[in-house]
């Protein structure tokens, strides 16, 4: 007994067949954005919770932010971390010696502006070697240890020593913001894989 089927039944079979194996196949995998979101806020909660807990100023929680937005910027993995973490280093070490320098001559908004304008330019021309390239990266670095001079300078002390101790506090949580970023990136990968 032969069944008559019209062509556009057996399109309309042939499309319920398709979905029915796609359903069959398909994993419950989370897409990379909801993964990151996950991850990263609870990665994130639980950094700012241990800052928090520890008070140590050398663990700035918004440094530690910089730095894995940098590690992200820098397009992650190894190679993102290296770049990141050293570009955030150089800016940090430009800032520092605009600071000392500008400290040393006098603070004066002439003076300010030349150190900061004489700094910069050795950050950025700095780009021609491959392992500072990281442009934007280098300008976390300057910007995050500029701002806690500006805003908490006195808690580190005075003159060379106290710039010294706020580049530190900035590169030790840059590069912590770093390590997160790698670390994130790599339970992210094995939860959207799962």
């Amino acid at each position: 007994m032969a069944i008559c089927v019209s062509g556009r039944q057996r399109s309309a079979i042939l499309k319920r067949v398709c979905l029915l194996r796609a359903l069959e196949k398909r994993e419950d995998n989370m897409d990379l954005i909801t993964g990151l979101a996950v991850v990263i806020g609870i990665m994130g909660g639980i950094a700012t919770w241990t800052a928090i807990t520890i008070g140590n100023p050398y663990l700035l929680i918004w440094a530690v932010f910089v730095g894995w937005g940098s590690f992200y910027h820098c397009g992650g993995k190894e190679a993102g971390f290296k770049n990141s973490a050293v570009a955030n280093l150089w800016g940090a070490v430009c800032a520092a010696g605009a600071l000392i320098a500008l400290t040393s001559i006098g603070v004066t908004a002439i003076m300010a502006g030349l150190c900061v304008g004489i700094s910069i330019v050795v950050l950025i021309l700095a780009a021609k070697l491959p392992l500072l390239s990281a442009i934007p990266s280098a300008v976390y670095g300057y910007a995050t240890t500029a701002a806690l001079f500006l805003l908490g300078a006195a808690a580190y002390g005075e003159g060379i020593g106290g710039i010294t101790k706020i580049a530190a506090a900035v590169v030790i949580s840059l590069i912590l913001g770093n390590i997160l970023g790698y670390v994130s990136e790599k339970v992210t990968g094995a939860v959207v894989k799962a």
